[in-house]
């Protein structure tokens, strides 16, 4: 089954290969089933000589002390690419940061990263929830009712993972990432989700490797449809 993965860095400094810690959660088979983060030493600092930037520090609360004895982000790789060994979508909330972070640090260790997909949680949230008055990472995590600690590398990787499920549904969250890694850039977030979850809907009704449901088929197709989906659209027309 496809492995989505959420990530959530937080930097020292602007430079994106400035990061010090990192959260995830991998999302396999519709559900949240691992967890982990990281703290590393920023590059061009000596091994006790760490700077961050106060206005940083009053964002995500880690100082340089918390760093102090820490490896730097080579020395938590292995047990990082671990995690994203495999995976078939990475998601971020603001993923254009995040991703630059990734390629940044990475690349300034030398490190070389598969060609990753990459959808981003705010963009989805845009698509799903456009009544909310902004869809800041607090924001819709309040609107969902999820628990967050805002900053907090794990929390925050946490919440992005629960808001992609709570957008797409957790049947449609394999299907969704199977089909961004086949056509990743050819159309737009909600082009991507709509579709999805039209696929999903059409396999309720026919029972095609799910139980079949005609209620979960209806509300895979009517969320498509709110989204544009013209097959969407004239198959609820057809069923209604």
């Amino acid at each position: 089954m496809p492995k989505i993965v959420a990530i959530d860095f937080e930097t020292a400094n602007y430079p994106r290969n400035s990061a010090i810690a990192l959260g995830l959660s991998v999302i396999k088979d519709g559900a949240v089933t691992a967890r982990a983060s990281w703290l590393f030493r920023p590059p061009a600092n000596g091994y006790n000589n760490i700077y961050i930037r106060p206005d940083f520090i009053a964002i995500h609360g880690i100082r340089p002390q918390d760093l102090r004895g820490k490896p730097d982000f080579r020395g938590v790789w292995p047990d990082i690419s671990a995690y994203l060994d495999g995976a078939d979508l990475l998601i971020a909330h603001n993923a254009g940061f995040d991703r630059s972070v990734l390629y940044g640090v990475t690349g300034h260790y030398g490190i070389d990263l598969p060609r990753f997909g990459w959808q981003c949680t705010v963009n989805l949230s845009r698509a799903t929830w456009p009544q909310l008055p902004n869809h800041k990472l607090p924001t819709v995590c309040a609107h969902l009712g999820i628990g967050l600690n805002h900053h907090d590398p794990a929390s925050d990787a946490e919440a992005c993972a629960q808001i992609f499920l709570a957008a797409v549904g957790s049947a449609a969250a394999d299907s969704v990432a199977a089909y961004d890694k086949i056509y990743h850039g050819a159309e737009s977030m909600a082009e991507t989700v709509a579709a999805a979850q039209y696929r999903m809907g059409l396999r309720y009704l026919k029972g095609d490797g799910v139980t079949q449901n005609s209620d979960k088929a209806l509300g895979c197709l009517r969320r498509a449809a709110a989204q544009g989906h013209a097959d969407a659209k004239r198959t609820l027309e057809e069923l209604l």
